[in-house]
């Protein structure tokens, strides 16, 4: 049943992107009253391809920064830096994103190499934080299970370790891609493009249809990408 809700969600969203007919015909119904209903330079199919983008990309980068650092905190070389390492990361979450893109405007420029770099930022401590407590969860026995079967320590990390970690890592990931979906919006305010520039448009111009056709987009997205991550992560544990 979850995934006929699922299928039958992906495909209300694709409508919706795709055909501005669809677009118009919801909202207006919604909002008879508004006489704008689709933005006027830029098609939400392209703003939604743009958002998408974005938020993948910030959340590869912090999940790929983020396992390595909390596998590397977490070997016997590092583990005297995984205080240091999670109080810097704890710290860099005390900035909102918008704070870090006005910081990063002066060096990056316009558009939207600043919202990847608060977006990357913001979402590396879920990811950070779960690789830890996933390999700190690991129990001693197997660890000294490995060892007493001759793996190398790489062998060990990978074979025996990742695997009971994992779960753990995935919600982290799970974490930080929809608040990422959700901080992206702020991109369209230094031009980064993204679902945020119909939304920003039509708090412009007071425009609630504008405003819910980006917020409907999200959500949409979130939910799914959500229900995504945990068929993943039922279908890991089996």
């Amino acid at each position: 049943m979850r995934i006929v809700i699922l299928v039958f969600l992906v495909i209300l969203l694709v409508l919706f992107i795709v055909s501005e007919q669809v677009q118009t015909a919801v909202l207006s119904f919604l909002f008879p009253s508004e006489g704008q209903y689709t933005h006027s330079r830029v098609t939400i199919l392209e703003m939604t391809g743009e958002h998408i983008a974005l938020t993948v990309l910030a959340t590869a980068l912090a999940a790929l920064v983020g396992i390595l650092l909390g596998v590397g905190v977490t070997r016997k070389g590092g583990q005297d830096f995984q205080v240091l390492i999670m109080r810097l990361n704890s710290f860099i979450q005390t900035f909102p994103p918008s704070a870090v893109i006005i910081l990063a405007y002066p060096v990056l420029g316009f558009g939207w190499k600043p919202a990847l770099l608060a977006l990357f930022l913001y979402s590396l401590f879920p990811i950070l934080g779960n690789t830890v407590v996933g390999f700190d969860g690991v129990a001693p026995e197997v660890k000294e299970s490995a060892r007493g079967m001759g793996m190398t320590a790489l062998q060990q990390l990978w074979i025996a370790e990742f695997p009971q970690a994992w779960p753990m890592i995935l919600t982290g990931i799970r974490h930080s891609y929809i608040l990422n979906l959700g901080t992206a919006a702020i991109a369209a305010v230094i031009g980064g493009g993204g679902l945020g520039t119909i939304i920003i448009s039509g708090l412009a111009l007071r425009n609630s249809a504008l405003v819910l056709s980006g917020t409907i987009v999200i959500s949409l997205l979130a939910f799914i990408g959500e229900q995504v991550f945990l068929f993943q992560s039922r279908f890991t544990r089996t």
